[in-house]
């Protein structure tokens, strides 16, 4: 699968080779690969408990027991405790099994635990002893006895720095860390225990004396307490228990009326509206306090509730609600195909919350190398449209067709499927335009140098756009594309335009501090892309690495940064926008491998030494995925006729192409670098960096 900018990254003139459509093999699901593993844990909350699911759950585990095998091996214990928390979140909601289901990887927690212990990471190290306890019972007494030293050892401290009354607070937080991921019934005991105590503690002693600084240093969480009591019993499926336990904390330090209300109405009347109720309470964020909503255990309750009334529409939407907030996808869709089934009405609302839910899912196959299962998807949804809009007509399922089928083609342009893209993209204005669609065929036609059709896409696009916060910021990114066609087009006079009118438009945005991060870096990067073509280069160069300086952490921004640098020929630049998003610890490997071969490709071209991070970087990957194959590939360790084995689809064969004639790594092949950069050309996958970067190597 090759790289993505996700912004569109702007190359000088212009080169025509295309062929006709061809329609490679997906990518195979490889669980090692982060995306891969996501979407299959995503798949096995939907999964019927059973022998499939458990054989679907233990293939997961292995995979992620191998990647926490290559954590240990590079010593890497942040790294390392996600995987673990990974790994144990997969009981979250069957947690009474955990310790079959992890007893193949026994081994493995074992070493967790002396990695955790020697780095002084006590929550992951609380969260392994909780797991062996599971694993191995025989020796419960021993690992239970070391959790007791873990949580001692922090009383120790908090008491050395806050006075002998800040005991149990920094065992509750350790305990909370593991429950969160894997909420087993006696370890929720113990912290719901020791919640009571330290409630009941505290509220004694204001009650006695008043308030402290070190009282309330030790105790910040304090306001939570009922909170987290409910929280976790919900987790742990013990909802009956809430309102007792609620009802035994004492004065109002840590309670919460209207939550103690909620499950006492529960507790005494079940009914999918006190499920419903129960759930809303403990995702709703009280005033002037930090954000503590628990979805994961609302989404407990509203499950719960259905078990009981699982033809409930409110529980359905309730639950599907909770399940989005969590990340996940076909739990959601599921639950909401079943509400829109169940509801006597077409809830608009509903269908286009599935809508962006059905495109998350089309888009997440495509962009995981596989086209094919992309749009066997649409099929299905659009099956599902048909079906429902014959039974009950209304004018919302254009609206969600238009929506996914939107999706579809952005997933196939992102594959190189240029032609069925454009039929997708088409069809979806058909049913309803929007501004989504239009800006993917304005890429399409503007990478493939339809200039004329790009206009009239861009012009419609910018036509429908009014004047709210996200239409700006559309207007903004559609505007400096407009500006790049008539550029291309040689029309510099309203190219220029057009690039101060979208300069413009990002100014509207307001201050820094006001917008998301990401979208804040977004807009110094598309302002220096912008600034760069009004003859500017110093300021476009100085917005561009700000930009990266702002939002490091979203790898859409370094690697733009570094694909746009490249692409105007500043090579310094790029190694310097590199270097900071390699510096990143929250840009993925994926990222990071790839901006390392664009680094080298570039150096070798232009004759420049080459990076010794970036080689350091490639030397240290090791593993099957195919960017690690390259990775290996670019550093000697495995040869071009490994890579040309594993080349089975379409984004791989011309990765294979361009990598094989930038990076010399076919010696055989080294004086047609002209021919395979033409095949990187015809695999049409316009929204690569690698597709960019070949153009610009034709030109010279």
């Amino acid at each position: 699968m090759m790289a993505r900018a996700f912004v569109l990254v702007i190359v000088l003139g212009a080169c025509g080779h295309q062929r006709s459509q061809v329609n490679w093999p997906d990518a195979p699901i490889e669980l090692r690969d982060d995306g891969d593993r996501d979407q299959a844990i995503d798949e096995l909350w939907v999964t019927a408990a059973g022998p499939e699911r458990d054989a679907a759950r233990a293939r997961i585990a292995s995979a992620i027991a191998r990647r926490l095998g290559d954590a240990l091996d590079e010593d890497k214990p942040f790294v390392a405790r996600a995987l673990l928390e990974q790994l144990a979140s997969l009981w979250q909601d069957d947690p009474a099994n955990a310790g079959r289901g992890l007893a193949a990887h026994a081994a493995l927690l074992g070493k967790l635990r002396a990695l955790f212990a020697r780095e002084g990471a006590l929550e992951p190290a609380v969260l392994t002893l909780a797991l062996l306890t599971e694993v191995d019972p025989g020796s419960r007494a021993k690992y239970v006895a070391e959790i007791d030293e873990i949580l001692k050892f922090t009383d120790d401290l908090a008491v050395s720095e806050n006075g002998p009354n800040a005991v149990r607070a920094q065992p509750i937080g350790l305990l909370h860390a593991a429950v969160d991921v894997v909420p087993l019934t006696w370890l929720v005991d113990r912290y719901v225990a020791l919640l009571e105590e330290r409630q009941h503690a505290v509220a004694a002693l204001l009650a006695a004396q008043g308030g402290s600084i070190q009282l309330v240093r030790a105790h910040h969480d304090i306001l939570a307490s009922a909170r987290n009591i409910a929280g976790a019993l919900a987790r742990s499926g013990r909802l009956a228990k809430i309102h007792d336990h609620l009802a035994s904390l004492h004065g109002s330090i840590g309670t919460e009326r209207e939550l103690a209300i909620r499950a006492e109405i529960l507790a005494d009347q079940p009914t999918p509206d006190a499920y419903l109720e129960l759930a809303s309470a403990l995702v709703a964020i009280e005033p002037d306090r930090r954000d503590t909503s628990d979805p994961g255990a609302a989404l407990a309750v509203c499950l719960a509730g259905l078990k009981k009334f699982p033809h409930d529409t409110g529980l359905l939407i309730g639950a599907a609600a909770q399940a989005v907030q969590l990340g996940r996808i076909d739990q959601p869709i599921a639950l909401y195909e079943a509400a829109l089934r169940e509801s006597a009405d077409v809830d608009a609302t509903t269908a286009l919350k599935l809508a962006k839910l059905y495109a998350e899912r089309i888009q997440r196959l495509a962009s995981g190398g596989r086209p094919r299962a992309a749009t066997d998807a649409w099929h299905g949804v659009d099956h599902y449209l048909h079906t429902v809009a014959k039974a009950r007509p209304h004018g919302v399922w254009d609206q969600v067709t238009a929506i996914a089928e939107t999706a579809l083609g952005k997933g196939l342009l992102s594959q190189g499927r240029v032609d069925d893209a454009e039929r997708a993209l088409t069809d979806s204005i058909d049913h309803a335009p929007s501004i989504d669609a239009y800006e993917a065929l304005t890429t399409l036609d503007y990478q493939t140098d339809r200039l004329s059709a790009a206009h009239r896409w861009a012009a419609q696009g910018l036509a429908m756009l009014g004047d709210g916060l996200g239409d700006r910021f559309h207007r903004a990114k559609l505007e400096r594309l407009a500006a790049d066609i008539e550029r291309r087009a040689g029309h510099p006079r309203a190219a220029a335009a057009l690039y101060l009118d979208s300069l413009r438009v990002w100014a509207s945005l307001g201050k820094a501090e006001d917008l998301q991060r990401a979208i804040a870096a977004e807009r110094l990067l598309e302002s220096g892309r912008a600034m760069w073509y009004l003859g500017d280069p110093v300021n476009a160069v100085d917005l561009v690495l700000k930009a990266v300086d702002y939002e490091p952490d979203t790898a859409a921004i370094p690697a733009g940064a570094v694909s746009f640098l490249l692409s105007v020929g500043r090579y310094t630049d790029a190694l310097d926008a590199f270097h900071r998003g390699l510096g990143s610890s929250s840009v993925g490997e994926y990222y990071k491998v790839y901006m390392s071969l664009w680094i080298l490709g570039e150096a070798k071209r232009s004759g420049a030494p080459l990076d010794r991070l970036a080689m350091e970087y490639l030397t240290a990957r090791h593993g099957d995925l195919w960017y690690e194959q390259l990775a290996q590939a670019a550093t000697g360790h495995v040869g071009v006729a490994h890579l040309r084995a594993l080349a089975t689809t379409g984004p791989r064969k011309a990765e294979l192409a361009f990598y094989s004639a930038v990076l010399a790594l076919d010696p055989v092949a080294a004086s047609s670098s002209r021919r395979l950069l033409e095949q990187v050309v015809d695999a049409r996958l316009v929204m690569d960096t690698e597709y960019d970067l070949a153009r610009r190597y034709l030109e010279r």
